[in-house]
């Protein structure tokens, strides 16, 4: 049986992860040999999210985290995923292992940020991008770089698309809102969300934060912020799969985070640009648009060079917990 202190001290680590809005959709329990990672209903987003793709895209994430920790503190992880009335669980056992050698990513889980500013416009080394490629590795996960101006820009009118139809949608707004954290204070008190100063905006409080994105942020000034960032990119990565089902989303998170982690390493910012990926219609436009014959577009993400920013909160260790 693992003791309560390793479940903790992995916990502590598989919260790090990165999640749609920063809902942290997920809730953790012991198990006599490991712990396992469940998926929280509650925070999920309807309107952005509505078949739960990325919510399993973020419990994969917390996975792979959980696995690097695990490692780290001497434990040899094995992955199996459930399919329990409640929906899918992912299981992870965890046996002693004195020979293990600890990860280097693990040093990298408290750095690792979703970095939502410009990027400056310093060029990737192909190294780095081969290495952030080679890290991928999931069986059933896919990986396509765009870089240079030229193929970089083939993303914006599926960018642009997408991002004029959430934006134009009331329901759309209204989830967004719901999941904004204007304040310091609502964000340390709430310990999840979009906090305003992650994106360089300044303070504004909820009431006027609210009316703010209700009235001034339109489908067009949207685009336009979106289609500034991937200007300023260095390189725009595509993850894909196969399927299109809750083990391929699962998997995708957990090649993502292993290839965030990495991009941390190499000192890169990384920031999601995943309208097109949200939006059924669209999606199947960039699917057909790239010619990715039968791959599903899963996430999109940018890479770049900037500054740090302030992080986005976590939720306390007693919140995560399955009761």
């Amino acid at each position: 049986m693992i003791s309560d202190e390793l479940f903790l001290k992995v916990l502590r680590s598989a919260v790090k992860s990165p999640s749609g809005h920063n809902t942290q959709p997920w809730k953790f329990s012991k198990t006599d040999d490991g712990i396992c990672i469940g998926p929280d209903f509650s925070r999920a987003l309807p309107v952005a999210d509505p078949y739960h793709r990325e919510l399993y895209i973020s419990l994969g994430c917390a996975a792979e985290t959980a696995m690097i920790a695990a490692r780290f503190y001497g434990y040899y992880p094995a992955m199996q995923i459930i399919e329990p009335e409640a929906g899918y669980t992912i299981k992870i056992m965890m046996q002693r292992d004195d020979n293990i050698v600890q990860p280097e990513l693990f040093s990298f889980i408290n750095t690792r940020q979703t970095t939502r500013n410009l990027y400056d416009d310093r060029s990737i080394p192909v190294n780095d991008l081969e290495t952030m490629e080679t890290m991928v590795s999931e069986p059933g996960v896919g990986i396509r770089f765009f870089a240079g101006q030229n193929e970089i820009r083939q993303l914006g009118p599926f960018i642009a698309e997408a991002s004029a139809m959430q934006i134009g949608n009331p329901e759309f707004k209204n989830e967004l809102i719901r999941w904004m954290r204007f304040s310091e204070k609502e964000a340390m008190h709430k310990g999840d969300g979009l906090y305003t100063a992650s994106s360089g905006i300044p303070s504004i409080g909820r009431v006027l934060g609210s009316i703010v994105l209700k009235t001034a942020v339109t489908p067009g000034s949207e685009t336009k912020r979106l289609l500034k960032q991937l200007e300023n990119s260095a390189a725009v990565v595509l993850f894909t799969s196969p399927g299109d089902n809750t083990d391929s989303w699962i998997k995708t998170g957990m090649a993502f985070q292993r290839f965030s982690l990495t991009a941390t390493r190499l000192n890169l910012s990384h920031s999601f640009l995943n309208p097109p990926c949200q939006i059924a219609e669209v999606r199947e436009k960039l699917s057909s648009g790239l010619g990715l014959a039968g791959e599903y577009p899963q996430l999109l993400i940018r890479l770049g060079y900037s500054k740090k920013m302030p992080y986005s909160l976590r939720r306390n260790t007693c919140q995560v917990i399955a009761q």
